[in-house]
């Protein structure tokens, strides 16, 4: 059972907001300007994790280590350059909050952080455009934080901004990145398994507090904090 806390830190992919459209959409544009075989959503949803190089360079499969695509001078970051680019004009058109996130942001007092391995620009582009820029306390990006999730750096980081003890922190995500930097930064963490990530991987792990839908997150937050 989970005691009270004082601060809740969220991911945000698959977490706070279902980016899945947007992210398939800017994936594809990137492989189809270089020639690369295009992917269906729910194969895009099986790349993400561990940030937007991985899910390049996941997205490129073997393409990524092919001798034609490397005489061509095609290269993971050519690719996520153009994705990049793409992705930040246009990561708020399909992208959504998960249901009753916003509400629950909205009436609670909690304080809130957000530590995503999602490089800065669009993370804050997206909080500006459903109006929660200013709910959240502290924000660390997958370019802005020590280190990238699993690592418990900038969760540790967090902790430390907020003057609160790891044991009044909890951690809530959607991945194996988000429970691993919890459990090395010794501090609670809640397990979605409704998000991007994969359901057998997480369980895997033996997570202490798992949720299976996002009306049992709202549910479980409302009487933890």
């Amino acid at each position: 059972m989970l005691s009270k806390k004082s601060l809740v830190v969220f991911d945000l992919d698959g977490t706070l907001f279902n980016t899945l459209g947007d992210l398939a959409v800017a994936v594809n544009y990137a492989l189809r300007h270089f020639g690369l075989p295009e992917h269906s959503e729910e194969q895009v949803r099986s790349f993400i994790g561990n940030g937007s190089m991985k899910l390049i360079e996941r997205s490129m499969g073997e393409a990524a280590l092919s001798e034609n695509i490397a005489r061509a001078g095609v290269t993971v970051e050519k690719v996520h350059k153009v994705y990049s680019d793409f992705y930040w004009e246009h990561c708020t058109e399909r992208t959504r909050p998960v249901p009753g996130i916003v509400e629950f942001l909205n009436r609670s007092k909690v304080r809130v952080a957000l530590l995503t391995n999602k490089p800065l620009r669009p993370t804050e582009k997206i909080l500006e455009h459903f109006g929660l820029r200013n709910r959240f306390e502290f924000v660390l990006c997958g370019d802005t934080a020590p280190e990238r999730k699993p690592s418990p750096a900038g969760l540790q980081k967090i902790i430390e901004m907020a003057h609160v003890s790891r044991e009044d922190t909890v951690m809530v995500g959607d991945d194996q990145p988000d429970l691993l930097a919890a459990r090395d930064a010794g501090t609670d963490c809640v397990t979605l398994l409704c998000g991007f990530g994969k359901p057998v991987n997480l369980l895997s792990l033996e997570p202490d507090n798992v949720v299976l839908s996002y009306a049992e997150l709202c549910q479980l937050l409302r009487r933890i904090v």
